[in-house]
């Protein structure tokens, strides 16, 4: 996205603003000699704003980089011609252009400034820290007029435009022009996909599995102790095979023992429920006491 360079001047002057506006750039100098000054943390985005200077009004640009303990720091001062010194410091309700190409422009130039967004495979993020309140209000406009649902939060006093619908980042990484970034965003966000279901399946396949053995050996004890008891010979037919299957198959579910046995679900369901009800004990009766 950084190496993208607009073709047309007004879109190169949408993107330059949204990039200076974004990254919180201030103007210096007296009225008679105005510049527009950038901070930067990434080299190539550094880069683009001295590009697009160059492109917009041939601005002499000084560029200075300083490492300190924890990152790069990159600061960019344009020489701004005296026509665009207004431009520089409108309010963002005036800086949002109407042209859908600028809209797009000015949204790139904004998310090189002040915008980021998660790797996939942990959660779906893409955020804007926005300079001010009005412009966060502005960004999330940008991303709605987009067809793209936008929340605003505050973070740590700031005003953060986030988008956390997969669709929707792919949607505005397209628009803004990170080709690479939606591929990488697609193919990241497919073995997620997959793998997600992969584990859904396996966990239901876990759980019944899980059921259906511990169904199994519940109903074999049972044919056990009405064995022991001396019951299982005098059983109906139906019930002894029954029996004889379920003991032999104890791993078998419902409709795989309804299979072998050329029945109905419902009527090997009912004979195995019918035997665990009779190898449970007879409670005694209790005698009436007479008054």
């Amino acid at each position: 996205m950084a190496g993208l360079l607009p073709a047309r001047p007004c879109c190169q002057l949408s993107e330059l603003l949204g990039v200076y506006f974004g990254s919180r750039g201030r103007l210096l100098g007296s009225p008679l000699g105005r510049s527009a000054y950038f901070s930067l943390l990434r080299n190539a985005v550094a880069r683009k704003v001295v590009r697009l200077g160059r492109a917009v009004g041939r601005m002499e640009a000084k560029y200075q980089a300083v490492k300190t303990r924890k990152r790069m720091s990159f600061f960019i001062e344009l020489a701004l011609p005296a026509d665009l010194v207004a431009t520089f410091s409108q309010p963002p309700v005036q800086v949002v252009p109407d042209a859908a190409c600028d809209r797009k422009a000015l949204l790139r130039g904004l998310f090189l400034g002040c915008g980021s967004v998660n790797a996939p495979n942990t959660r779906y993020h893409l955020e804007f820290v926005a300079p001010t309140p009005s412009w966060a209000s502005a960004i999330a406009r940008l991303i709605e007029s987009a067809g793209v649902k936008a929340g605003i939060a505050v973070r740590g006093g700031q005003s953060v435009v986030y988008v956390k619908d997969g669709d929707g980042i792919v949607r505005l990484l397209s628009m803004m022009g990170a080709n690479r970034a939606v591929m990488e965003f697609e193919n990241v966000r497919v073995l997620r996909e997959v793998s997600g279901e992969v584990n859904r399946r396996l966990n239901f396949e876990t759980a019944n599995i899980g059921k259906t053995i511990g169904s199994g050996m519940r109903q074999a004890a049972a044919i056990e102790q009405l064995e022991a008891d001396g019951k299982l010979d005098r059983l109906p037919p139906a019930l002894r095979e029954m029996a004889r299957w379920r003991s032999k198959h104890p791993e078998l579910n419902l409709g795989e023992l309804a299979g072998h046995m050329k029945l109905s679900k419902s009527a090997v369901n009912h004979r195995l429920r019918r035997l665990q009800q009779l190898a449970k004990p007879v409670a005694p009766k209790q005698e009436r006491r007479s008054a």
